[in-house]
């Protein structure tokens, strides 16, 4: 059977031809062949091309994951935390100072009828007659002894005095009653706000977004030395809203996706519906944050997981960006419709067929 097939542009500065041949003017017709021509060849390049990565396996990824939160989960907005409290017993205290509340007693050796209990203010002051008020606070008791026994020098011939203090860690004592309760003991819930900061007693707002536990437990410990010196805490993630996760690219639902255990990259696409037909199958990249917090690309061999090696099937982190690329199979098929449809409506294609 000969077959023979002839296009005949049908544009008012085409001269007709016949055959196979086509004759325009030479703008137009130069356009149309170059771009027909470059359809042809990605086609064949396509169905020529083998998977270039197969047998290659998985580039610099990780293949285990301790935990379903591993330490270096970055906190974010809508994480709910809980923030245990304790203290230490071990730590090496330096020598105390009045604070706010802690109840003193005054002692005049040579003068007790002087003497008197008194209780430091919260502005940290305490009132002595007929000298007034004296600052009391974030003062080591020896030196306001010594101040207040200076203060009373022109008043009393020996003025020697001590203070003792009798009453102290109010601010522990009220913590605890802030953070108690009798399901957890002393701890905190808290849940991150869309700003990224949480809300604690006696330190109000810290930024808590951005960090690890870690970070945060140190950052709380800062905070509260200025006012506890013995407090510790521990940050615990009892709910990860951001162990989040993102599939662009050739998935049947691409989205983002929470991380609620350990999961694999096959386990995900699954999760995304699979690949779709125009996925290119052999090679996926994954976009991972770096040590200085810059994305590095690692190219997944999916071939060598899905067919020989499953063990080598990468574990997901933290905001990974997984990104399916499309066949050049697939790109040569969107690029000819893309030409179909910028081609003038008058330009037809006749077989013919004897």
């Amino acid at each position: 059977m000969n077959r023979r097939i002839r296009m005949i542009c049908r544009h008012p500065e085409v001269v007709p031809g016949v055959g196979n041949t086509i004759r325009t003017n030479k703008k137009w017709g130069t356009a149309i062949l170059g771009l027909l021509i470059l359809i042809v060849t990605a086609l064949g390049a396509a169905g020529c091309g083998g998977p270039s990565g197969y047998g290659k396996g998985v580039t610099n990824l990780s293949v285990a994951s301790p935990s379903a939160i591993p330490a270096a989960y970055l906190i974010g907005a809508g994480d709910e935390l809980e923030v245990l409290y304790y203290i230490d017993p071990d730590v090496d205290l330096p020598e105390y100072r009045v604070d706010s509340e802690d109840t003193l007693r005054v002692d005049f050796y040579y003068y007790p009828v002087m003497s008197k209990t008194l209780s430091v203010r919260p502005d940290g002051y305490i009132t002595l007659p007929p000298i007034g008020d004296v600052k009391a606070r974030n003062k080591k008791p020896t030196d306001l002894a010594r101040e207040i026994s200076e203060l009373y020098t022109p008043i009393l011939a020996k003025p020697v005095v001590t203070v003792e203090v009798i009453a102290f860690n109010t601010k522990i004592e009220e913590l605890k009653r802030a953070i108690y309760n009798q399901e957890r003991g002393m701890s905190r819930l808290a849940v991150v706000r869309p700003d990224g900061v949480i809300s604690l007693p006696y330190i109000g707002d810290v930024k808590a977004a951005g960090l690890t536990t870690h970070q945060l437990q140190e950052q709380l410990h800062r905070r509260y030395a200025h006012i506890l010196y013995n407090l510790s805490t521990t940050v615990v993630v009892l709910n990860a809203r951001s162990n989040r996760i993102y599939v662009l690219g050739e998935v049947e639902r691409p989205d983002f996706y929470e991380l609620l255990g350990p999961t694999t990259l096959t386990q995900l696409l699954a999760t995304a519906g699979g690949l779709t037909r125009e996925a290119k199958t052999d090679q996926v990249i994954i976009v991972r944050r770096g040590k200085n917090g810059q994305p590095d690309a690692h190219i997944v061999y999916m071939n060598q997981i899905i067919g020989e090696a499953s063990l080598l099937d990468p574990m997901l982190q933290q905001y990974d960006v997984i990104y399916v690329p499309r066949s050049a199979m697939a790109r040569a098929a969107l690029t000819a419709d893309f030409l179909w449809r910028i081609v003038p409506l008058r330009f037809t294609v006749d077989y013919n067929l004897n």
